[in-house]
């Protein structure tokens, strides 16, 4: 199963979450059932609307369920079924949030600090967003999508792939002596390690192997899933032009 993340009508930076004392996003929405784990706790217990989450929480949705949280700056993160949340980090000016599994959309359209960053990060990504609608999606693989709807978004490995490719690269160096390179191609699909921020713009999508190699491509808008059908119409009630 993949994780997907997708952002609607952003504006902001994906970034984590760790370090607020107080509450950083309250459940607003649920849909079937879905749980929490404290910061600390061994024991899940049942999620319910208006519960407050701070930096070191956790939460999960169950089958055939659906959350919704909004966090203090006015972000908004929606999250499918069998999708996992951590609020990891939250500072005066950045908020980072982690998908391990499953899929989430994050709204920023209501952003009520233009100053403070949110990111999302998954195993093998992270996106930092302003002004945007995107679809994060991972799964067990560690393949990560990244698919953008509006705007753009920033897309980088996370610390530990960033890590991973570097000792690679170091590893993979050859003490013979090489040929002389001739005229450069342009390399095709997954040919690259992900050691930059990539920007992505609406209408694109970029992919993330666990390797660290990634691939750019169009959305194909005429396969969007339930969840992302769901989120945008949401998102128009919820901002109408």
């Amino acid at each position: 199963m993949r994780r997907s993340l997708q952002i609607g009508t952003l504006i902001g930076c994906l970034v984590f979450l760790a370090g607020a004392a107080g509450p950083v996003a309250t459940i607003s929405r649920i849909e079937g059932n879905a749980s929490i784990l404290r910061k600390g706790a061994t024991d899940w217990r049942n999620a319910r609307p208006n519960m407050t989450l701070a930096v070191g929480d956790q939460v999960y949705t169950r089958e055939e369920s659906f959350v919704e949280l909004h966090y203090d700056n006015g972000a908004i993160l929606r999250m499918d079924e069998k999708s996992k949340v951590t609020i990891e980090y939250c500072s005066q000016g950045t908020i980072k949030s982690r998908s391990s599994i499953g899929s989430v959309w994050v709204n920023m359209k209501k952003l009520t600090t233009p100053t403070k960053s949110f990111e999302v990060s998954s195993p093998t990504a992270t996106a930092a967003i302003r002004g945007t609608i995107f679809e994060l999606s991972s799964g067990k693989d560690s393949l990560t999508d990244v698919a953008v709807y509006d705007g753009k978004v920033a897309v980088g490995p996370t610390d530990s792939l960033s890590s991973k490719i570097k000792r690679e690269k170091k590893e993979a160096k050859v003490e013979e002596p090489q040929e002389v390179p001739g005229p450069e191609e342009i390399p095709g699909p997954f040919e690259v390690p992900l050691e930059q921020w990539q920007t992505i713009i609406a209408g694109q999508k970029i992919s993330v192997r666990s390797d660290g190699k990634f691939a750019t491509s169009a959305i194909d808008t005429a396969a969007a899933n339930s969840f992302v059908r769901k989120n945008k119409q949401l998102d128009k009630e919820l901002f109408p032009r």
